[in-house]
């Protein structure tokens, strides 16, 4: 508990399956994977509702009022994420930062021991980059753990592991290597 760490790979290596596995949407072929704790994931892919405002949305994921939600947008580390400055949008309305921090409330509404990123800085703005990344960093201070599938230099500072997939093996980089190193 308490660390971030990052999968890295080539294209189809396999690090959104690992995660979906991590997450018990997909089986594994061979091996156990065992989590101690409940796991959040959120996909690369939005699984957004388009014609829905982000309220609705986030009543679809859990059993919490609307006044409960608002609460937790602004009462808790939540608020980093900034989504109750646009609950009353909808979707097919937001950018692409708006939808990503949506996408991560969403699941943290189920208070996740475990969040699962699939790519979380992919194709944001400098601003949302910056709100994710405050998130993960206050998620992991309290506690939380965090797996991410990443290409993002960005991400990589604010890891404490990392590990590279290749040919179906995992293999922990040591410091030192940067993960361009590891990935050319």
């Amino acid at each position: 508990s308490g660390e971030v760490v990052s999968i890295i790979g080539p294209s189809g290596s396999g690090k959104s399956t690992l995660l979906s596995a991590i997450a018990g949407l997909r089986r594994t072929h061979s091996g156990t994977i065992k989590v101690d704790g409940k796991a959040g994931f959120v996909t690369q892919e939005n699984a957004l509702i388009d014609e829905l405002t982000a309220m609705d949305n986030l009543k679809m994921w859990t059993p919490l009022s609307k006044a409960e939600i608002l609460k937790a947008l602004t009462d808790t580390e939540l608020s980093i994420l900034k989504v109750n400055e646009f609950i009353d949008l909808k979707v097919k309305r937001m950018s692409g930062g708006m939808k990503k921090r949506l996408a991560i409330a969403s699941v943290l509404l189920s208070k996740p021991d475990i969040l699962l990123l699939d790519e979380p800085l992919a194709a944001l703005d400098i601003p949302a980059k910056n709100d994710i990344i405050k998130f993960i960093d206050s998620f992991r201070a309290k506690g939380g753990t965090v797996f991410i599938a990443s290409h993002s230099e960005e991400m990589f500072k604010h890891c404490s592991k990392i590990y590279l997939l290749k040919d179906g093996v995992s293999t922990l980089l040591p410091s030192g290597i940067s993960p361009a190193e590891a990935l050319g």
